[in-house]
């Protein structure tokens, strides 16, 4: 075969797999719309983004970042000498880029993230082997009925105060916290210790320029666990945290422990415990404890060290890339009366156990109720003695049943039919409803039966 004949077959097999490539996303795509079907009860006829938007299902199209991201995160959490680290970290062969496009996607959802050159945490290859625990270490999740946080400020703080007294007074003393801009970038961790002979120190940690909440607080412990565990001094250590997820995360033992932050903390609280009685202590956040406000303070203040040099771990690029690939997502919506109702936020889920009402709001919102006349005569299910079936929303058996003046399509059930302006006045305050209202499920499903309630004289059934 000639150069240009190979060229021309290597040009058709790229095309044909590009061409597989894409079936196979629509086909994801078909079965993602028919499980939010399912969810919302609407019609097969509801356009696809308010669909998957109503059932909460991202679209398979800005999933397949968060996936590609998820892959080349992980492999370059690996070993440098493993082999798929090699795959991920190389350019591919042009003749191959289309059956090896999770790299360039991944870099480029990673880039679209903030990410752009950010080291990827190695992935924790050794996890500490599960009789290593058994040593002097309590972790307290709780101050008592006072620590909720329904409970005021003033008795979450007395009963933090209470708690904290049953502890050993001439101890090492360490509170620490943790800051992120948003809760998901440019962490910091901050700690005071205060040591059994009277020293206090301070301890400031950068966390990440992609990191949670969560990480956050684990690096402010960790930092602070390091800075005592060499201290000569016998007496016990107490160490308080504001983060019960962080403590909750530690708790669960070492042999849990599936990250290499809390493997680290996890050896650090061992080699500590080998000569001291060690507690981890959860105390309530914002509650007026100076020793907490002054970590908090500290670790607000690490959040704006630089932040090039820490890695971050690959869930947390993950939960970014699929943040932003869900806000493209949401932000390129078409216009539609579901977008007028949420603009670019995603609906929370329908509270409550009825199904049908449930359904209804799902329908309303997304724009294809199956109970207008206007839907039900376009397939058919409506005929009049003039025109059996049509499209057309100026049709005489298309017109709202109640007043006449329009298809009864949701914008109109909703927002404009006249018949429902008392209600509208005497739910919302009045007659012009603003569609953002629309979010609130009961309020759709409020005007939604006042509508069938005046369809029900005119012969259509029972709402």
């Amino acid at each position: 075969m000639s150069i240009a004949g190979q060229k021309t077959q290597a040009l058709l097999l790229t095309q044909r797999s590009r061409d597989e490539r894409g079936v196979q996303l629509l086909l994801v795509e078909r079965e993602l719309l028919a499980a939010a079907r399912v969810v919302t009860g609407c019609p097969r006829s509801t356009p696809r983004d308010p669909l998957l938007a109503e059932a909460g299902i991202p679209s398979a199209w800005s999933t397949r970042k968060t996936l590609a991201a998820r892959t080349l995160c992980r492999a370059l959490a690996l070993p440098e000498d493993d082999p798929l680290r090699r795959v991920a970290e190389a350019d591919p062969p042009t003749r191959l880029r289309s059956t090896t496009g999770w790299r360039q996607l991944g870099r480029s959802a990673l880039t679209e993230a903030g990410a752009e050159g950010v080291t990827v945490e190695p992935r924790l290859e050794v996890p500490l082997l599960p009789w290593t625990t058994c040593r002097p270490i309590a972790f307290n999740l709780d101050v008592g009925p006072g620590g909720r946080r329904a409970s005021s400020n003033e008795t979450r703080r007395e009963a933090a105060r209470q708690h904290l007294a049953a502890l050993p007074a001439q101890a090492t003393w360490i509170w620490s916290d943790g800051s992120a801009d948003a809760g998901v970038r440019r962490g910091g961790g901050g700690a005071v210790i205060f040591t059994a002979s009277g020293e206090t120190l301070e301890v400031e940690v950068a966390a990440g320029g992609l990191c949670s909440s969560t990480r956050a607080e684990l690096f402010a412990l960790r930092a602070a666990l390091e800075r005592v565990r060499d201290e000569p001094s016998p007496a016990p250590l107490v160490a308080c945290s504001d983060s019960r997820a962080a403590l909750s995360l530690l708790s669960a033992g070492a042999a849990a422990q599936t990250t290499t932050i809390g493997a680290a903390i996890w050896r650090t609280l061992l080699d500590i415990a080998e000569r001291r009685l060690v507690t981890l202590q959860w105390v309530p956040a914002h509650c007026g404890l100076a020793e907490n406000e002054r970590a908090d303070a500290l670790a607000k203040q690490a959040a704006t060290l630089p932040q090039g040099a820490v890695p971050s771990d690959a869930r947390s690029l993950t939960r970014a890339v699929h943040r932003t690939a869900t806000r493209q997502w949401r932000e390129n919506w078409p216009d539609s009366f579901f977008k007028t109702i949420f603009g670019s936020t995603l609906p929370l889920p329908i509270p409550g156990e009825d199904r049908e009402a449930a359904i209804s709001v799902h329908q309303l919102r997304a724009g294809h109720w199956g109970r207008s006349l206007q839907y039900l005569h376009r397939i058919g299910r409506h005929p009049s003695v003039e025109c059996l079936q049509c499209p057309d929303k100026r049709c005489p058996a298309a017109l709202c049943a109640v007043c006449r003046e329009e298809a009864d399509v949701p914008e109109h059930v909703l927002l404009r039919c006249p018949a429902l302006a008392g209600a509208r006045l005497r739910l919302t305050g009045s007659i012009y409803v603003d569609p953002s209202r629309l979010r609130d499920a009961d309020l759709v499903a409020a005007l939604e039966a006042g509508y069938l309630r005046h369809r029900e004289p005119l012969g259509y059934g029972p709402p």
